[in-house]
């Protein structure tokens, strides 16, 4: 499946050079109300949240990454206002081989935890799970975020990196609208990459709020 991740123009060239991306821990993520999703005004279930918050936070990391790149607003919040750059790759289908990539759902409110969790057969308590895993508050939607969870990568002075490989295939760049980048920068970056590897420029619709292809290689 494509995936992009939108990045300032120091990070998105540091990416393209190094060939890896920031792992992230979930408790460098954004939105504190990460990994629960739930009604927890029972403070038994929500002291078991913030345990497994925790034991998760030392496990796995993950990458957040977008299904599109032509909304305006997610390169405003996270490519500096259009100066920086969106990375486009290949990465495992969503409810494919690989368990832990999928897309996040948005909730109005939080979700009924159940009490007979215990009870329940794997097959359901998987599903909460998930949902633990890949729901956030309906103010997030606008991210249209797809998620990979692993294992934390080695650290490397206090950060986490995912190579490039076939599994996180860069297959696209695309420089925002405000960026002072050319093609070439990217080129150079890329080096053996380039010849896989789309390079445009994002520029302005003018029939609807939506960014798109404008000059390009």
């Amino acid at each position: 499946m494509r995936a992009y991740k939108f990045l300032n123009e120091r990070f998105g060239l540091k990416s393209l050079y190094e060939k890896r991306l920031k792992q992230s821990r979930v408790n460098e993520l954004n939105d504190l109300f990460e990994l629960t999703p739930f009604d927890l005004k029972d403070p038994t279930i929500r002291n078991t949240f913030i345990q497994t918050r925790g034991d998760l936070n030392e496990e796995k990391g993950l990458v957040c990454f977008s299904s599109g790149w032509r909304d305006p607003v997610i390169w405003a919040h996270y490519s500096d206002n259009h100066r920086g750059l969106c990375l486009g790759f290949d990465i495992p289908d969503a409810g494919g081989d690989v368990d832990d990539v999928g897309y996040v759902s948005y909730v109005e409110r939080p979700l009924t935890f159940p009490n007979s969790f215990l009870q329940l057969d794997d097959a359901e308590r998987y599903k909460i799970v998930r949902k633990t895993l890949f729901t956030k508050s309906i103010n997030w939607e606008y991210e249209h975020e797809v998620r990979w969870w692993g294992p934390l990568a080695p650290e490397e002075n206090g950060l986490r990196f995912l190579e490039f490989d076939d599994t996180l295939r860069i297959v696209e760049v695309i420089i925002g609208a405000r960026c002072g980048l050319t093609p070439s920068n990217i080129t150079r970056a890329l080096g053996a990459l380039t010849s896989d590897v789309k390079i445009a420029k994002a520029g302005v619709a003018h029939d609807r709020f939506e960014m798109i292809e404008g000059n390009g290689r």
